[in-house]
């Protein structure tokens, strides 16, 4: 894993280009039920987008790199999203593109998590 921790001064959405004070910094509720409960993130005001988390979960060398040229965070989609519930994918780990892409098997179908091995992988801060 790497260590991403977001610099406040660096950080710009990448979907309407704001920074600085239009930026905030919040901690996931305890009672979040997707894995993430307690994680610091960052989201931007004037667009009410979701950037990044602030931590290294799920940053690994491995991973493929997004558009700002550092290793994308592997991420799992909430229990009722329409599209793969549970589905992982690939973010841009520090927040400076809004690179999404797909994690696929070997047949190219994307990976999905049952809920006992969603539990396992946040606890080893894999995702």
């Amino acid at each position: 894993m790497m260590n991403t921790s977001v610099d406040p001064a660096s950080v710009c959405c990448p979907w309407c280009g704001r920074k600085d004070n239009n930026l905030y910094f919040y901690i996931t509720r305890t009672s979040n039920r997707n894995g993430n409960a307690g994680r610091p993130y960052v989201k931007c005001g004037p667009c009410q987008k979701f950037i990044t988390f602030q931590d290294n979960r799920g940053v690994h060398l491995d991973n493929p790199k997004c558009k700002c040229e550092t290793p994308a965070r592997l991420q799992v989609a909430g229990k009722f999203q329409k599209v793969k519930p549970r589905g992982l994918h690939y973010v841009c780990s520090t927040g400076g593109c809004n690179h999404y892409s797909v994690a696929k098997n070997e047949l190219g179908r994307q990976y999905s998590l049952s809920d006992d091995l969603l539990t396992m992988f946040v606890n080893l801060k894999l995702i």
